[in-house]
This record gives structure tokens, C-alpha cells and sequence, in this order.
């Protein structure tokens, strides 16, 4: 009996941590060939699917116009090329890289000869193949796509498979970054402590945020340490940054959100996870602190 006792303790041990976080999903096949395309050592890749958006119009309003998706993008590549995002577009991947080269790669819902497309503007240039638009201002890079050379490619790079293990949702709209800066200048205060925080940044190969677009909004985001030790100091400063929130602005909705976040240790990282409610999108936009945040993540890319 006891031993059966002992054997039961262990599975529901099991169960309960296996609770703990959902599976992340899959890559689909599809996309995993596009992001060949992207260079070895991106800085930034966005990622949106706007096929599975659009089949729920509260949450692509949500993302293309709350989060001004449609704006910055029609800004930069869109207009130019005579592409109608809302009607065209199936899927887009940006990709930006340290010293400024920019690839775009956009999967159209129609054949290109139904498009009056627009084959080159400014410093770019465009190669299609069936749907997809590969875009950059990298004529390098351009001249080995046409050549079918993917040896520079994202996916060599060594902490490619991470990267994307480490996406929990992978089905409507992802963001991977490695400059860390954007989020350590939210942290340094002018403080002695600054230059631990720095220190501790340095530690952080990339963080990424994923989304969940369903009844709720399932918000995932890691933040890749390079070791388990500077995740676990991660941890704690990232628990005392919400603790100090929640003191100061007890009455924020964004705060309050984030109040019931959980934070914990995964594969050398630290998960955040936060779901919120319809219901709730609406009061998150009076929010000072999620505002302050846009504003200052918009100005540093």
C-alpha cells in the first residue's frame, strides 16, 4: 500500500509540473523554408500570420490597429509596392540586422500576375518565386537567394533551434530580439545597482514574445540567459520590477495584469506568462505604464 501511495505522489507530481506550461507549438514546415531566407544574424524578427488573424476580427483589429501593425508597415514596403495589406497578404516576416540591412518576406493570398506589383523601389530589390516576396536592400544577400545558397542563413545560425523552441506560439504573431538595450533602459534608474543590471543583460542572448489570439489572449515571452545561474538573478530582478510596480501603481489595469503573471525558470531562461481577457483589452489601453512602454520600445527600434 505504501508503495502504491508512493508511486501515485509521483505521478500527480508529474502531471502537476507538466501543467505548468503548455507544449509550445510546432514551426510549420512552410515557414521554417522561408526563414532560410532571413541572414545568419538578424537582430529583429517579427513575425505575423494574417490568414489565422483574420479569422477572428476582434483580435486583427486588436493587432493592426492597436498595435499600429499596418502603419509602420505600410511606412517602410507596402505602399511602394502597390500591395494591399489587409486584402493581399497571407503572411510577413520583417527582418532587420545590425548594420541595417532589412528583409521583408511577404506570402501573397493571390498569384503575383493578378497584382499590379510594383517590381523595385528605392534601395530594394524584390525575387519572386509562385507567392512569396523575398525583399531587401542587401544586394549580397539578394545574389545568394537567386543563387539557392542558404549557407548564410538564419537557420545556421547555433542558437536558431533555441530561438524558435523557445516560442511558445508560433501561429499568429511572434517577435525575436537581440538587443537587449530596449528593455535595459526601462530598468537603469541612475542607481549604483545599474551597473549589475547591465552586467546581467549582457548574459541575455535574445528575448522573444508570442501571442495567442483565441477567448482570451494568451501572452508567452523567454528571455534566453547563458546559463541557468543568470536566469535564476534574471528572475528576481524581473520579480522585483513587477513587486515595485504593483506599490507605485497599484491602480494601474496594465499592472494589475501583470500582478498575476507567472514568472519562472525555463531552459536557461526566464517565461513569462500572462493571459488576459476581451474583456479586460479595452481598460489596458488607459494604462500610463503599458503606454510609457510602447512609446519607448517604438523610439528605440
Amino acid at each position: 500500500m505504501r508503495r502504491s501511495h508512493f508511486v501515485l505522489i509521483i505521478m500527480l507530481g508529474f502531471v502537476f509540473n507538466s501543467c505548468l506550461k503548455e507544449v509550445s507549438q510546432p514551426i510549420e514546415p512552410a515557414v521554417l523554408k522561408k526563414l532560410r531566407l532571413i541572414p545568419a544574424d538578424p537582430v529583429n524578427v517579427i513575425y505575423l500570420n494574417f490568414k489565422n488573424l483574420k479569422k477572428s476580427r476582434y483580435w486583427k483589429d486588436f493587432l493592426v490597429k492597436d498595435l499600429e501593425i499596418k502603419e509602420k508597415a505600410s511606412k517602410t514596403i507596402f505602399d511602394s509596392l502597390g500591395i494591399d495589406f489587409e486584402k493581399d497578404i497571407d503572411e510577413i516576416i520583417i527582418a532587420t540586422e545590425w548594420n541595417d540591412f532589412k528583409t521583408f518576406i511577404i506570402t501573397l493570398n493571390k498569384p503575383v500576375q493578378n497584382l499590379e506589383l510594383k517590381r523595385s523601389f528605392k534601395d530594394f530589390k524584390i525575387h519572386i518565386d509562385d507567392k512569396v516576396l523575398f525583399i531587401t536592400n542587401d544586394e549580397h544577400r539578394m545574389e545568394q537567394i537567386e543563387n539557392n545558397d542558404f549557407e548564410n542563413s538564419f537557420t545556421k545560425n547555433p542558437l536558431f533551434r533555441r530561438i524558435i523552441n523557445s516560442i511558445q506560439y508560433k501561429d499568429y504573431f511572434w517577435f525575436v530580439t537581440r538587443n537587449t538595450s530596449i528593455f535595459l533602459n526601462l530598468l537603469k534608474d541612475g542607481s549604483k545597482d545599474d551597473e549589475k543590471i547591465e552586467n546581467l543583460f549582457r548574459s541575455i542572448n535574445f528575448i522573444n514574445f508570442s501571442l495567442k489570439f483565441d477567448r482570451d489572449l494568451s501572452i508567452n515571452s523567454h528571455w534566453e540567459c547563458v546559463d541557468e545561474y543568470k536566469a535564476n538573478l534574471l528572475r528576481g530582478v524581473l520579480n522585483g520590477i513587477i513587486s515595485a510596480l504593483i506599490l507605485t501603481e497599484p491602480n494601474d489595469p496594465f499592472v494589475n495584469e501583470l500582478s498575476r503573471a507567472d514568472v519562472y525558470i525555463e531552459n536557461k531562461g526566464v517565461d513569462i506568462q500572462l493571459k488576459i481577457s476581451k474583456e479586460r483589452i479595452n481598460e489596458l489601453r488607459q494604462s500610463i505604464i503599458a503606454n510609457k512602454l510602447k512609446r519607448i520600445t517604438e523610439y528605440e527600434r
